[in-house]
């Protein structure tokens, strides 16, 4: 049995042109920003996502956000008329479907997202802490529960008021800082060259 982390897309090892990327998405590369993943072909938890975007452009002005909500066409409506309320279309990108996670990630400071295992270990080999939200049970808070216990993420669950958690970890710098330092000790970014020699053994020693 080896132990390699999930095997991830070659994008996250490459040379991604921060600047390209801020242009592409019309971002400010002043500002700080969230990642925030709130779409799923299912539409889980949608009143909850909308009002968690909703209470983090309410109380982080200071960060500009990038919003997915995939192919939920739904959920993209709900995001934009919150925009659209809010009068914030110059810090709030809503996306979509994107190929762009990777470079999306490499400019983020904090992703919000339900703790998938692929998204999961993308954000972590991205350096990135995780806001967690509405994890499907079984696996998905297990996943919750393991990112809170190594200090790389805030589980902001069901019962919990959005604003005041948000408040919290966005009041003192240090504790996103700390947790970004924490990440390393989780991030295997090196998983899918790890498989690829486990596998070909000698015959990936000969090809280098």
């Amino acid at each position: 049995i080896h132990v390699t982390g999930i095997p991830l897309s070659s994008k996250f090892k490459r040379k991604i042109d921060n600047k390209e990327t801020y242009r592409m998405f019309n971002l400010n590369p002043e500002r700080k920003t969230i990642l925030f993943f709130g779409g799923g072909e299912f539409g889980l938890g949608k009143e909850r996502t909308v009002q968690i975007l909703d209470s983090l452009i309410r109380n982080v002005p200071d960060y500009q956000i990038v919003a997915i909500s995939g192919k939920n066409e739904k959920m993209k409506k709900k995001f934009e008329e919150i925009v659209s309320h809010e009068n914030v279309e110059d810090r709030v990108r809503i996306l979509g479907f994107t190929d762009k996670v990777p470079e999306l990630m490499k400019i983020s400071n904090i992703v919000v997202t339900k703790p998938g295992g692929l998204t999961t270990s993308e954000s972590l080999a991205s350096g990135l802490p995780i806001l967690v939200i509405s994890p499907i049970p079984g696996q998905e808070e297990e996943n919750a529960q393991f990112l809170e216990e190594k200090g790389v993420g805030i589980w902001l669950k069901k019962e919990a008021d959005p604003d005041e958690i948000i408040k919290d970890l966005f009041k003192n710098e240090n504790k996103i800082n700390e947790m970004k330092e924490k990440v390393k000790n989780l991030a295997r970014r090196d998983s899918t060259e790890n498989i690829c020699k486990i596998l070909l053994g000698d015959k990936y020693k000969k090809s280098i």
